[in-house]
């Protein structure tokens, strides 16, 4: 039970918010989310001046994404370690025996006779469960760096709205000075006009 919850993690972990399929090409944007590359061009599709994320609704300044490979590599475990519902396909169609090890090489589910063949005789095969918290281990240690790298860009954008902020506050501070000085001026000249005029 606990390793088809494990699972159940890994799954939504390597689904796109999108499709909630498995991830096809993902791609990172600026927010840290990972999405379908299909999926977010046809999201961003009639977009000009701010991209949206579809998850947090996080304002990208631009039309940019990181193809993310590991990701990928790491979803095709996933769906390799998906333990369908139905009985039947947990078990070893040649042996009838239930499928407990996972072969790192090959990707595949194996029974414990499947896992001693000579097939996978060179192969790194483990317990299923173990591979799987391995595998999810793995994909949050990935993770990881692109939370802090959200973080940091949070901080960057508030950082540079607040100095944005106060830029606008000093420029129009200086405008208004302008302006008085200007208005100042021209009391100064028509005066000086009218004394000329007398």
């Amino acid at each position: 039970m606990e390793f088809v919850m494990a699972l159940a993690d890994l799954r939504a972990e390597a689904s796109c918010p999108i499709c909630l399929d498995y991830l096809k090409d993902p791609v990172t944007i600026s927010c840290g989310h990972n999405f379908c590359l299909s999926c977010i061009i046809m999201s961003w599709k009639d977009l000009h001046d701010s991209f949206p994320c579809p998850f947090c609704h996080f304002c990208c300044p631009e039309r940019k994404f990181i193809s993310n490979p590991q990701l990928g590599s790491l979803t095709e475990i996933a769906k390799q370690l998906q333990i369908k519902k139905q009985e039947e396909k947990r078990v070893c169609k040649k042996h009838n025996q239930v499928l407990t090890f996972f072969c790192q090489k090959d990707l595949e589910l194996l029974c414990p006779r499947c896992s001693l063949s000579t097939d996978h005789q060179h192969h790194c095969v483990w317990p299923i469960k173990k591979a799987a918290s391995y595998h999810r281990k793995k994909l949050e240690e990935y993770n990881a760096p692109w939370k802090e790298r959200v973080e940091l860009i949070e901080k960057v954008i508030t950082m540079q709205t607040r100095k944005s902020l106060e830029l606008k506050k000093k420029v129009k501070h200086r405008a208004e000075e302008v302006k008085s000085e200007f208005e100042q001026l021209r009391l100064f000249l028509q005066n000086e006009q009218e004394t000329v005029l007398r």
